[in-house]
């Protein structure tokens, strides 16, 4: 099994055989035989190698270019976002800001920062870094307080969304078949989301990473209490292939589990910032006040068992 981190709440040069080669040899070389934070003592420079490493392939020369670009636009580098941790993830942040004297008026705003994980070999540690790559380039943002966030687009989302877990898995297949030789791309799981004809299959993959094991009795009840079984046919309890190292359990659980996370701190910043509206004044612009009881009714509807 593949574990990865959950993402929580984290021009194509053909160039010739020759070079190829030069790069399988160079990332498979001496480096891969030990954690990549033995490099230097630096984690700064352990991070601009894997960077270069990167770089030498087509699919991750163009993943950089979009993260910076990314990056740039909010004033930041890579430097800024990509650090190193205990296990790899991509931890997005949503701050919400409003004052307590006028808390109608909301405004949101989104961080990402990416987490490589300190204990992994070269080879792991540079298509880990790819895969959240890939998440913090193509994920978009979401806003748990809005009135549509719900269970089953978060689940599918996470898994088959844009910049999510299957096009993260198939990014770092591009590159691992980029970058290194066949004895090291059998040791994946790349092989099993290949179609007849060698090409990754978005299908396949998405297929796999809905194989739960023996978890689908229990899991596919919680669906169903939640009235979304049906929109999950291809969740099996087939053997497991990829589990979410942030919870340990296949992604499809790991989703709901976060997601359950997310809307009891959503509750919870709701309620506080409903008191503050039962603490300002009883009476205010008509538009305001229609506005308020909205959201009233929205907390009701959605916090009341929480």
């Amino acid at each position: 099994m593949k574990y990865y981190g959950l993402f929580l709440f984290l021009l194509s040069l053909h160039l010739p055989l020759q070079a190829m080669e030069e790069k399988t040899i160079h990332v498979e070389g001496q480096m891969s035989r030990g954690s990549w934070m033995d490099f230097t003592s630096s984690a700064e420079l352990n991070l601009r190698k894997l960077f270069e490493l990167l770089g030498r392939s087509r699919t991750g020369e163009k993943l950089i270019k979009e993260a910076q670009y990314k990056a740039a636009r909010t004033g930041l580098t890579l430097t800024d976002v990509v650090k190193v941790g205990e296990s790899s993830l991509t931890d997005t942040t949503l701050v919400r800001k409003f004052s307590p004297h006028s808390p109608e008026h909301v405004i949101y705003e989104s961080r990402s920062v990416v987490h490589i994980s300190r204990h992994l070999g070269w080879d792991d540690a540079l298509l880990d870094l790819a895969h959240e790559l890939t998440h913090f380039v193509y994920r978009g943002s979401f806003n748990p307080y809005s009135d549509s966030f719900n269970p089953k687009d978060f689940i599918k989302s996470t898994i088959e969304g844009e910049g999510g877990e299957v096009q993260a898995f198939m990014t770092e297949c591009r590159v691992l078949k980029e970058l290194f030789s066949n004895k090291v791309q059998s040791r994946s799981h790349c092989q099993k989301i290949e179609n007849e004809g060698g090409e990754l299959s978005f299908s396949r993959a998405v297929e796999l990473f809905y194989h739960v094991g023996d978890y689908y009795p229990s899991f596919n009840k919680q669906l169903e209490g939640r009235s979304i079984a049906s929109s999950f046919s291809d969740l099996k309890g087939e053997k497991i292939n990829f589990i979410s190292s942030a919870y340990g359990v296949p992604y499809p659980i790991a989703a709901l589990m976060e997601y359950d996370l997310v809307l009891n701190k959503v509750c919870e910043n709701d309620k506080k910032r409903l008191a503050y509206m039962q603490q300002g004044p009883k009476r205010g612009p008509a538009s305001v006040t229609v506005k308020n009881e909205k959201f009233q009714e929205s907390f009701s509807e959605r916090c009341s068992q929480k």
